[in-house]
């Protein structure tokens, strides 16, 4: 089915049912992450192992990514998001029948392949839908939303305890809600059910749109070392658990509060350019960490951090519907989401690597050469297409 096929009333349906099923199931992820980590911490599982059985999710996610386009020949969207959306709920009651870190990990590696099925494809629904005037905008929108859910999540375990069978329930009733969204789509659903396969490999578009993949892995970076290191960063330098806990509320402040004026950006100015000033914002405001640490500045350097850098993933993905259409776009945004996992792992590792090179400010240090790599590569590619276009 071509988007010119559907109407205004269509594409606006299709695009609010995308978002409302990913806020669902943001919250029960944002929920179940903490509980699951916790109920190792209980049956005392190290930290290490803890940490490498979230990683395994990730692992999932990434092998699954580059059969997608062929799944969604198979199996149809709308199918295949409910698919992904039971398997994932499955598997989240099996984490609490089988409470064995052993166990878990096979599990959590389906979870994590459900989960970017469920991403990827609405990410791609909307992008496609999207007008290109306002393009920037709904994507800011759609993340602000997404964020939100993500931090209702724990409030919701605190709210109900970590501690038996309730909070598993609950987060599952949660992920269940997203079925119906899914099912009231409309036609828009059926979107990507064509026949018509991409033209290229998803891996492909690694090359083809290498600025906005490499935005991707950089945000994954980023975004994933910060929530990972930052809390331990924080004590090294002095300061309490209460307050280091505190400076990943303002990263996911920074976050949440940007995306719709970046979306707004997008939509008025060259995206590739935006992309840059992005990159060179947040590297410039981590660099600055070590500078004002015991001092009033710390919050507002990492709220100016989480917002502008959360313009790589945001303006990435805007940049990316403009470039690709077609049954090309869900192969593309699998790689975009491919490469921001990837980026996922690389950095705890890169940054806990430079906190023992560099005591104790190794980790901002190296937040900030990511961040500028991106921004020279990103600025080496723009001088030389405009050059061209010359």
């Amino acid at each position: 089915m071509s988007d010119h096929t559907l109407s205004v009333s269509d594409k606006r349906r299709g695009i609010a049912s995308a978002i409302a099923s990913l806020t669902a199931v943001a919250m029960g992820l944002g929920a179940s992450l903490p509980l699951l980590a916790l109920e190792l911490d209980r049956q005392g599982v190290s930290p290490f192992l803890n940490g490498l059985s979230a990683t395994s999710a990730a692992v999932g996610g990434l092998l699954v990514t580059p059969f997608l386009p062929k799944l969604i020949q198979m199996l149809g969207t709308r199918r295949l998001l409910l698919m992904a959306l039971w398997l994932s709920i499955a598997c989240l009651m099996a984490c609490y029948t089988l409470p064995n870190v052993w166990m878990w990990f096979p599990i959590r590696f389906m979870n994590g392949a459900a989960l970017v099925i469920l991403f990827v494809l609405s990410e791609t629904l909307i992008n496609q839908l999207a007008e290109e005037a306002t393009r920037g905008r709904l994507i800011g929108l759609y993340a602000t939303v997404l964020s939100i859910g993500f931090a209702i999540g724990p409030a919701i375990l605190v709210s109900v305890g970590g501690v038996g069978l309730t909070p598993y329930l609950i987060i599952a009733v949660l992920m269940a809600l997203a079925s119906i969204p899914i099912w009231l789509a409309g036609p828009a659903m059926s979107h990507f059910s064509s026949h018509d396969g991409p033209r290229h490999s998803v891996l492909a578009f690694i090359r083809i749109v290498p600025t906005v993949t490499f935005a991707a892995f950089t945000f994954g970076a980023l975004e994933q070392g910060t929530l990972t290191l930052m809390p331990i960063y924080g004590i090294r330098v002095g300061l309490s658990e209460q307050t280091a806990a505190l400076v990943l509320s303002a990263f996911a402040a920074g976050n949440i509060v940007s995306q719709i004026p970046l979306g707004f950006l997008a939509d008025r100015f060259d995206r590739r350019l935006l992309l840059i000033i992005c990159a060179l914002v947040g590297a410039v405001a981590i660099a600055t960490l070590p500078l004002v640490q015991g001092t009033m500045w710390v919050m507002p350097v990492i709220f100016t951090f989480g917002g502008v850098t959360s313009g790589l993933y945001t303006v990435g993905l805007t940049l990316l519907g403009q470039r690709i259409k077609g049954s090309d776009l869900a192969a593309a945004n699998a790689a975009f989401v491919m490469m921001y996992n990837f980026g996922g792992l690389a950095g705890p590792a890169i940054g806990g690597v430079a906190m023992q090179m560099i005591p104790p400010h190794g980790l901002p240090l190296a937040f900030s050469l990511m961040t500028l790599s991106f921004a020279g590569v990103a600025g080496w590619r723009y001088v030389m297409l405009r050059n061209a276009a010359k």
